[in-house]
């Protein structure tokens, strides 16, 4: 083998990166994740200069270049209404039962892992659409998708023709003749966005939301951290009576003994969620 073809980094090193990278923020990347993950690694130590230091070494005195990783790392797969049965939900029963409650006070949503910003603007134009008043938050802690959220630029491969289609009519006011989305910026700004670390203990959650999304983010998480994000945005964000959706997929992964005594498990058909006692 060539010099120039031995690998930039050798196993050890990038096992430290992983295990950096799960320290850092919670997140425990999978085997099939991790080939993406070392591909960004060989391709960024050869466009900067590091100073003589091992990758590792550099990201542990250089905060903006672990972000840089990070972004690069984090998964950000999302589309407009996803899972709509949860939205169905919503809209039919769980929105109006909140407005109900409240009255005039607006209905709090927040995104826990807003990705790129599909499903926080859903969020918005249903409860719109239901004349429903609402304060909305975006969080990830990938700054790169919280970025693309403020913009409010979209492809049209975002709005499906399968999954999500129910509520298609919602975004055609604001598609364009190649079907991609583009919201004005006066409906952009109604979306709070925050970059926020689920795993970090002390980051400060939003408080007194009433609908929390935290949708495909247990999956890269380990179970004792599960249970830790689970307590803190039941304890410290989500308000009595409050919802909670997670990826329809995720449901039968979450172990009963880390669930909050004051979050139960519900139903209604074959959408299941979680609501604060």
């Amino acid at each position: 083998m060539k010099e120039s073809d031995s690998p930039v980094i050798d196993k050890n090193e990038f096992d430290s990166i992983i295990a950096l990278i799960s320290f850092q923020t919670g997140i425990v990347p999978r085997e099939s994740h991790k080939t993406g993950i070392m591909n960004f690694i060989e391709k960024r130590v050869k466009e900067i200069d590091l100073g003589g230091l091992p990758y590792h070494s550099y990201l542990r005195l250089n905060k903006e270049e672990f972000d840089v990783l990070v972004n690069a790392a984090t998964v950000n797969e999302t589309y407009f209404f996803r899972e709509e049965a949860q939205f169905s939900l919503l809209k039919e029963k769980l929105f109006p039962e909140i407005r109900a409650r409240l009255s005039t006070a607006p209905v709090r949503i927040w995104s826990a892992a807003a990705s790129s910003g599909e499903e926080i603007y859903s969020l918005y134009l249903l409860a719109q659409s239901l004349g429903i008043k609402s304060q909305c938050i975006a969080s990830d802690i990938n700054s790169e998708v919280l970025e693309k959220c403020r913009l409010g630029h979209y492809a049209a491969s975002t709005a499906k023709k399968i999954d999500g289609a129910k509520f298609n009519y919602l975004l055609a006011p604001f598609q364009s003749a190649d079907k991609s989305v583009i919201f004005p910026p006066e409906l952009c700004s109604k979306i709070e966005r925050r970059q926020l670390n689920l795993s970090c203990r002390d980051e400060i959650f939003p408080k007194n939301i009433n609908v929390i999304f935290m949708r495909n983010v247990f999956i890269y998480f380990t179970m004792e951290m599960r249970g830790q994000i689970l307590n803190k945005i039941v304890n410290e964000s989500l308000c009595e009576g409050g919802y909670l959706f997670v990826s329809m997929s995720e449901i039968a992964s979450i172990d009963p003994k880390i669930l909050p005594k004051n979050l139960e498990k519900c139903s209604d058909g074959k959408v299941f969620y979680f609501r604060k006692k």
